[in-house]
C-alpha cells in the first residue's frame, strides 16, 4: 500500500509539474509577445514620426491650388484710390510657388500667399480708371473716362434720352457729372432709366 501512495504522490507531482511547466511557458511566451508588440509599436511610432517629419518638411513650400482666389490691389497716387480686383486663379498659375508667382507679378508686392488666397499689391502714378464723367452727347447720356491729365475720352453712349430729363438734372449733365467707381456709375444711370 505504501507503494500505491508513493505512486499516487508521484503522479500528482508529475501533473503539478506539467501544469506548472505549461504555466511558466505561457508566461514567457506572453512576456516575449508583449516585448515583441512593444518593439513593433516603437518601430511603427518611429516610422510615423519619420513620415510626419518628411511631410512637414515637404509641405513648407506652399503652392497655389485650383480653387485659389487672387486679389489684385492697385493704389493710384494722384486720386488716392485703391482698386481691388478679385478673380479665380488662371489654370497656368496652379501649383505656382510664391517665388514663381513673384516672377509672374513683377513690380507687385505679395501681401498674402496661401494655397487658397493670394493678394498682390502695386502702386501706380496717376488716376485710377474708375473716374467717369456723365454728360449729354447727341441727345443721350454718355459715359466718358478721365485720364491723369484730365482729358476726357468717350467710353460709350447710353440709351437714356436727355429730352425726358428734368431741367435741373439736364443742367448737371450739360456741365458733366463726375462719378468715381463703376458701382456708383451704375447707380446714377439706374436712377435715370
Amino acid at each position: 500500500m505504501k507503494k500505491w501512495i508513493l505512486g499516487f504522490i508521484a503522479f500528482i507531482l508529475l501533473i503539478i509539474s506539467i501544469i506548472l511547466g505549461i504555466y511558466v511557458y505561457k508566461m514567457n511566451k506572453t512576456k516575449d509577445s508583449n516585448m515583441l508588440d512593444n518593439i513593433q509599436l516603437a518601430q511603427i511610432y518611429n516610422k510615423n514620426n519619420l513620415l510626419n517629419e518628411v511631410v512637414s518638411t515637404s509641405s513648407s513650400e506652399e503652392k497655389i491650388s485650383p480653387n485659389c482666389i487672387i486679389v489684385e490691389k492697385q493704389y493710384y497716387k494722384d486720386c488716392d484710390h485703391i482698386i481691388r480686383n478679385e478673380k479665380q486663379v488662371e489654370d497656368n498659375l496652379i501649383n505656382y510657388t510664391k517665388e514663381e508667382l513673384a516672377q509672374k507679378y513683377r513690380g507687385w508686392a505679395i501681401e498674402e500667399f496661401t494655397s487658397n488666397n493670394v493678394t498682390v499689391y502695386k502702386e501706380n502714378e496717376g488716376f485710377c480708371p474708375e473716374h467717369y464723367i456723365i454728360r449729354d452727347h447727341n441727345g443721350v447720356l454718355a459715359i466718358y473716362t478721365i485720364d491723369e491729365d484730365g482729358i476726357e475720352t468717350l467710353k460709350e453712349d447710353t440709351e437714356i434720352l436727355t429730352m425726358y430729363l428734368p431741367q435741373k438734372d439736364l443742367e448737371k449733365f450739360n456741365q458733366g457729372m463726375e462719378v468715381v467707381g463703376s458701382s456708383k456709375l451704375l447707380d446714377v444711370l439706374e436712377d435715370f432709366e
